[in-house]
Parts: C-alpha cells; sequence; structure tokens
C-alpha cells in the first residue's frame, strides 16, 4: 500500500521535532549544578560572659595539645611557638634560675610583646587553699582585682600594669580540685582590651581542660 507523500512529510517534521526536543533535554542535564552550600562565617572566640563555668569538669594533667590554634590566633592574631611544660619540669618563671613546678601548662608569645599563658596545678586544691591563692595573687604590686564574670568557684578577675605599660589581664579559678589560671598580657602601645582577650582566651583553656570540642 502507498503511503501519501502529504503523511510521509508530516511524520518527518514530527520525528525531527522529537529528536531536538531530546537533545534539548539531554543537554539540560549536563549543566553544571549549582554550588548551594552557604559560605562559612569566620571564628569568633567565645567571651567569657556568654560561657557558664559552674559544673565544668577540669582535668589536672597536659592539655596544650587540645589547645584550639585558632583561639590562640584570635588572641594574640598569629599563632606562635608555644613553650609546655608538666608537673616536676625546671621552668624559668621571671626569677631568673629554673624553677621546679608542680603544675601542667604553656605559654604563646608573639614577637610584638603578646603573650598568652595558662596552667592547672598538678595537685588536688581545696576551698580554703584556692581563696588564699586569689588573696595572694590579689595583693600583687600593680594588680587590680576585677568585677569580670565568674571563673570557676572561687574566682579572681585580675588586671595588673608593669612600669613600661604592659598589661597583664587574668583569671583565676578552682574547678572541683583543679586550680586554673590563665593570664594575657598586652605590649605597651598596642590598643585592645586585654581583659576581653583573657576572657575568650580563658574559654579556649577550658574547652581544652575539659575535653569539649572546638566550636567551628
Amino acid at each position: 500500500m502507498r503511503v501519501p507523500l502529504r503523511f510521509l512529510l508530516v511524520a518527518g517534521v514530527v520525528t525531527a521535532l522529537l529528536v531536538v526536543g531530546g537533545v534539548l533535554v539531554l543537554g539540560g542535564d549536563d549543566e553544571a549544578p549549582r554550588d548551594d552550600a552557604a559560605p562559612q562565617a569566620p571564628f569568633t572566640a567565645t567571651p567569657l560572659a556568654d560561657r557558664d563555668t559552674s559544673g565544668t569538669v577540669v582535668t589536672r594533667g597536659p592539655f596544650c595539645e587540645r589547645l584550639d590554634e585558632r583561639v590562640v590566633e584570635a588572641v594574640l592574631g598569629s599563632v606562635p611557638q608555644a613553650q609546655s611544660w608538666a608537673n616536676g619540669d625546671q621552668v624559668d618563671l621571671g626569677n631568673g634560675s629554673p624553677d621546679v613546678v608542680h603544675e601542667f601548662g604553656c605559654s604563646y608569645a608573639d614577637p610584638s610583646g603578646g603573650q598568652a599563658r595558662a596552667w592547672v596545678f598538678a595537685p588536688p586544691v581545696d576551698t580554703t587553699r584556692a581563696a588564699r591563692l586569689a588573696r595572694s595573687a590579689g595583693k600583687a604590686g600593680g594588680c587590680t582585682p576585677g568585677t569580670g564574670p565568674a571563673f570557676g568557684s572561687p574566682t579572681l578577675a585580675l588586671s595588673c600594669t608593669a612600669a613600661d605599660g604592659t598589661v597583664r589581664a587574668s583569671y583565676r579559678g578552682l574547678f572541683g580540685d583543679a586550680w586554673v589560671v590563665c593570664e594575657v598580657t598586652r605590649p605597651a602601645g598596642a590598643d585592645w582590651d586585654p581583659v576581653d582577650r583573657a576572657g575568650r582566651w580563658c574559654v579556649g583553656v577550658l574547652d581544652a581542660l575539659s575535653g569539649q570540642a572546638a566550636a567551628s
């Protein structure tokens, strides 16, 4: 049976449209996928005022390797090499000769003179001794007790100004039977707030001492 020419022409047009349409559809699948992931916010160290330190469980042992380097960078502006020490080590505490320490701690220093230090006593400390330690630290020359947020119990916030203009802000407190000290030194001529940065540093120290995961 002969098929009319008009029918063949119409069928050819339909087939061509289907082929073109198929190519267009398949071509649409080749488009590069869109990246809908939102950019991550930059890291910000947590202020001490935003952290409830009550009930924090601290381990009296090495902790410096667990410190988040982003906290160090947020406090000092860089991540310099750290000096660390352990119970029984000989450490120069600024007295001109090494002393045997009974604590675990570390210190970061940048070329400008900024410094971040932290340590925890190796022996257990009760509340009576903790109160004595706080009173003794508060009597140091050039130091003024502050009214910062709680850092353990008992607790002491301290700001000390040296003759050369450097300012050392620190927090000291008892967590269970662990006496913890963390401090930040601002060099003379710098214009950042050492008290605020000391608080943020102390939060990072507590995270490391308590084994908590660092905030991302």
